[in-house]
């Protein structure tokens, strides 16, 4: 037996899904430690940038025990609070639940959240772009396209062909969503909600305590699964668009990620250069925008990522002739 396209698409799903929740916990970390403001735990600085994450992270859990019919016993969405533990942002308090599964469902409800408002933002965003090319319909074409190759041996036996067509379709929607142009408020509005969300996404050692046990299973089930996409990849009809569906969302998700890290990396650069000079690389990229747009330089999303890299390029000048240290929001 060889490698097989099903094969890649249960195993891009698992995969995926580890990189966003990944991604939301790997953000939340850096934060702490390149964004001071997010070190002063109930700032208003905090409460703008970080506070949405929490409140949306604990909603989540209260979610999913809603869902789950888990007695909620107290819930406070963002409640910041020194204990004997540490310092506690919000909460959930629910009864036990009465079994694994559903206490990875609540455990992982704000990856599931997550995933919805990152698909659901993902698709509003690129649906206001001027001559888009429909990234919800080139999204139902890619399931489509999946589910189906099982009916066509050749591309059935062609292990890239899932992964290649899943990341051309990411590169897709970075390319619709930048075609917004940074002169569009809504880019700003949008890149910012990514950033909440993933914040939302980043689970704590709470969560990943309370979902182990039936996460395991759902791991087993996945493994299983990928052993028996390797060896009859005609058993994916027995599960019929399940994986297929879990990989473009994921992907998509993976997208609209990456947008909000890069909102935060530009956040992170900006408050480190002193008061008033830190608005200076926005005004030099929404000026950049401006002059692209009318000079008729490029596409959208050209000037997009030309107005950006100015942006990056004025803070790293500012940095590099001001030293400047790092202040809060």
């Amino acid at each position: 037996m060889a490698l097989n396209a099903y094969f890649t698409i249960v195993l891009l799903a698992i995969v995926l899904f580890f990189i966003v929740w990944g991604l939301g916990w790997l953000l939340e970390r850096i934060s702490r430690a390149a964004l001071k403001t997010t070190r002063e735990i109930g700032s208003r600085g905090w409460k703008l940038l970080v506070g949405p994450g929490v409140a949306l992270h604990e909603s989540s859990h209260a979610l999913g025990c809603i869902f789950t019919g888990t007695k909620i016993v107290e819930f406070k969405p963002l409640a910041v609070q020194e204990t004997e533990d540490g310092i506690v942002l919000g909460y959930v308090s629910h009864q036990r639940p009465s079994s694994p599964l559903k206490g990875a469902v609540i455990g992982l409800a704000p990856v599931a959240v997550s995933l919805v408002l990152l698909v659901f933002f993902a698709l509003g965003a690129t649906y206001l772009v001027p001559s888009s090319p429909g990234i919800g319909g080139r999204a139902l074409e890619l399931l489509t396209d999946l589910i189906g190759l099982k009916n066509n041996p050749a591309l059935l036996a062609d292990p890239l062909y899932p992964a290649v067509r899943i990341f051309e379709f990411v590169y897709l929607f970075l390319y619709t969503f930048g075609a917004l142009t940074v002169i569009n408020p809504l880019f700003w509005i949008v890149a910012f909600l990514a950033m909440t969300i993933m914040f939302s996404n980043s689970p704590s050692d709470v969560d990943i305590e309370n979902a182990w046990a039936g996460l395991k299973i759902i791991l087993i089930f996945d493994l299983i699964w990928l052993v028996i996409a390797f060896f009859y990849p005609l058993a994916g009809w027995a599960l019929y668009g399940l994986f297929e569906l879990l990989a473009v969302l994921w992907a998509l998700s993976l997208g609209f990620a990456a947008v909000g890290i890069g909102f935060f990396i530009l956040l992170a650069g900006l408050s480190r250069i002193r008061y008033p000079y830190n608005i200076v690389p926005i005004v030099v990229c929404i000026a950049t925008g401006i002059a692209l747009m009318y000079a008729g330089i490029g596409t959208p999303t050209f000037q997009t990522v030309a107005s950006i890299g100015a942006l990056v390029g004025m803070i790293l000048l500012l940095l590099a002739v001001r030293g400047s240290p790092e202040r809060t929001i």
